[in-house]
């Protein structure tokens, strides 16, 4: 074997453990529990670095996703279950939470959110103070809420889930009707401000004008990589939460489960171009809160076929209409719902519901 030959081959061998290694460092991202994934974006973005390339350079920037916000849940707090919470400083925290609430009201939504949730780079913080009217430890005390919200929404906003098999979930959005339809209100700060937007171009030319020194531009790289990372898991969480807003509106806008339509995890990876366990591990304990108050898993938004379908064939049978057979049943299906289904499936589904055939419903009737 030539070297060339062997040259090229060990290329290759190298780029193949590199996707590997990056796709197991996106798959553990992706099951990184939610109090984790928000502890590890505020020490990122509190870093010298991230500041100074965000605030001064305007290299990173947020770029939020369509149809997100902030939660209108945002710095509410359960105080009954706070109550309950022996592990921390619960006076403390109510006393000085509402003490900075308080100056986020007076500032209004609007300045709160164009200076402090979804801040432009390049405004400083003494920018930030005068056009709000605070005082700079003000701003700061603020900005330390914010942080905390997005490490401890778990706390602000348990779930009530529970499960037989000891699966812990966490609330990380709620769906809200507002004027311009459904939104996804993040729980979490660090979700609602999206994801990173890194101007490599930039990035270049700092190096190549030797703003940055080697051992900074080796620093940035490693930054940059990281941050891609997080983008990988922000979203995918993102787009699967999209996808069930748009499928199941119906299920939003009524209230009634069996408005459910059939979604399974493979189809949605294929629609958005993942592979069916990067769906898996994203959604696993994770969970959504309806826009009347319900929590439900995540997972309960992917109903399976077949129980969709015995559903459908339930509402029909509960409409009182007497079906004269299951082939009825099975034309009227897909004439009212477009599901295709055989006469032998209709049966089944009937079975399972215990409800009798038409002829043996008739010769009852008749006795």
């Amino acid at each position: 074997m030539g070297t060339l030959e062997i040259l090229q081959t060990q290329s290759f061998h190298t780029r193949q453990e590199c996707k590997l290694i990056i796709g197991m460092e996106q798959a553990n991202l992706l099951e990184m529990p939610e109090e984790e994934f928000n502890r590890l974006a505020i020490e990122v973005e509190s870093s010298p670095l991230f500041k100074k390339l965000c605030r001064n350079e305007r290299i990173i920037r947020y770029q939020r996703y369509p149809r997100t916000d902030i939660s209108c849940r945002f710095c509410q707090l359960n105080e009954e279950i706070a109550a309950g919470t022996g592990s921390l400083d619960i006076e403390s925290i109510l006393s000085d939470k509402q003490d900075i609430v308080r100056q986020v009201q007076r500032i209004g939504l609007e300045s709160f959110k164009r200076y402090f949730l979804y801040p432009e780079p390049g405004v400083t913080v003494e920018e930030i103070a005068q056009a709000c009217n605070l005082q700079l430890p003000e701003v700061e005390k603020i900005n330390s809420l914010i942080n905390q919200f997005s490490i401890m929404s778990e706390f602000y906003n348990p779930s009530a889930l529970s499960s037989a098999h000891g699966i812990r979930y966490s609330k990380v959005a709620s769906v809200e009707r507002r004027p311009e339809g459904f939104v996804i209100g993040y729980l979490s700060p660090s979700y609602a401000r999206g994801r990173y937007s890194i101007d490599y171009e930039r990035f270049e030319e700092l190096r190549e004008s030797r703003a940055v020194s080697a051992a900074e531009v080796k620093e940035i790289r490693k930054l940059f990589k990281r941050l891609e990372l997080m983008n990988t898991r922000k979203d995918t969480v993102t787009r699967i939460l999209q996808n069930i807003v748009e499928k199941q509106a119906s299920y939003f806008e009524s209230g009634n489960t069996r408005a459910l339509l059939p979604v399974s995890q493979k189809e949605l990876a294929r629609s958005i171009g993942l592979v069916p366990s990067s769906i898996s591990r994203a959604i696993s304990g994770k969970s959504l809160e309806t826009p009347w108050g319900e929590e439900k898993a995540v997972k309960d938004f992917f109903p399976r076929p077949r129980r969709f379908k015995r559903e459908l064939v339930r509402q029909l049978l509960e409409t009182g209409e007497e079906f004269p057979s299951d082939e009825a049943i099975k034309a009227r299906l897909e004439r009212e719902f477009g599901v295709s289904i055989s006469r032998r499936s209709v049966a089944s589904l009937r079975d399972e519901l215990r409800v009798a055939a038409a002829w043996k419903r008739k010769r009852k009737a008749t006795q």
